[in-house]
């Protein structure tokens, strides 16, 4: 399973059936058809880690150096090439069979297995030490199946085993935002950008419908996938406040541009934060 703030990349979801407001299983629908879609690799063409990643692996890689690491939604494995060559043993997963079968052409000798992280039971407790689950992919499923994957971290990982993941930030001021007009000179262009425009436009109407406020979590459509997918967003005292309850300590939250962000600091300009956090 891979999340994130990908554009569509030629993916063309089907229009959804009329959504079910409420229902848990709807963001799982919406959101399968996209990571399941034909072509979906394609959206994923990244083979570099961002900021928040880099200064997270560069900090704690005693974490994951020549220990066992556990890589969640690996897409088309941007993250193996920094991971594998350092662990003693490399894992990586993801829901999409199109994705598995990329990896396993474009990275032979990479382990990785068709596998969803809400059930990791193919592994055992204490398996691995480091547990990477970068570019928001907890935020594809619901707030149930959010907390049963932190559960299901903290029982792969061993005593002193770190967790770190991204996620959609709650705070930002864009969130929640629809799909704006870019505009250009260039006739040409500007044509492409009214195409994109409109799609997007559909598809935050489409989905729309589908976003949830609660106390501790939102449901909101945005840039990924052109505004077709549901993801989770969450402001960090409750993140800190989820991983408490799971079994975590936090140590370390990351905003998009890389700082360490204190209890008082703003965080209004992150789509996403990364978080570390061990394992009680």
């Amino acid at each position: 399973m891979s999340s994130g703030p990908a554009a569509s990349g030629g993916i063309r979801a089907e229009p959804a059936a009329e959504p079910r407001p409420g229902s848990s299983a709807t963001q799982d629908e919406i959101n399968s058809r996209i990571y399941h879609a034909r072509g979906v690799a394609a959206a994923y063409r990244s083979k570099l880690l961002d900021r928040p990643e880099t200064l997270a692996l560069l900090r704690y890689q005693h974490g994951f150096f020549g220990r066992n690491v556990l890589d969640i939604g690996i897409g088309t494995g941007r993250t193996a090439g920094f991971l594998q060559p350092l662990a003693r043993r490399y894992v990586c997963i993801d829901y999409s069979q199109e994705m598995v079968d990329h990896v396993r052409e474009a990275l032979p000798g990479i382990e990785v297995h068709l596998a969803d992280m809400r059930d990791l039971s193919p592994w055992g407790a204490a398996e691995f030490d480091f547990v990477f689950a970068p570019n928001n992919v907890f935020d594809a499923v619901s707030h149930a199946d959010r907390l049963r994957i932190l559960g299901e971290a903290r029982r792969v990982l061993s005593a002193d085993g770190l967790l770190a993941f991204s996620s959609h930030n709650r705070r930002c001021r864009t969130a929640g935002k629809g799909p704006r007009l870019t505009y250009s000179r260039n006739p040409v262009t500007q044509a492409r950008h009214v195409i994109e425009y409109l799609r997007r436009r559909l598809n935050h109407l489409r989905v729309g419908r589908l976003h949830r406020d609660e106390d501790e979590y939102a449901l909101l459509s945005d840039t990924g996938h052109d505004y077709a997918l549901l993801h989770y967003y969450i402001d960090r005292d409750r993140q800190q406040r989820q991983l408490d309850a799971a079994g975590f300590r936090l140590l370390e939250v990351i905003d998009s541009d890389g700082r360490s962000l204190r209890e008082a600091d703003g965080d209004a300009s992150s789509p996403s934060l990364l978080y570390v956090a061990a394992r009680k």
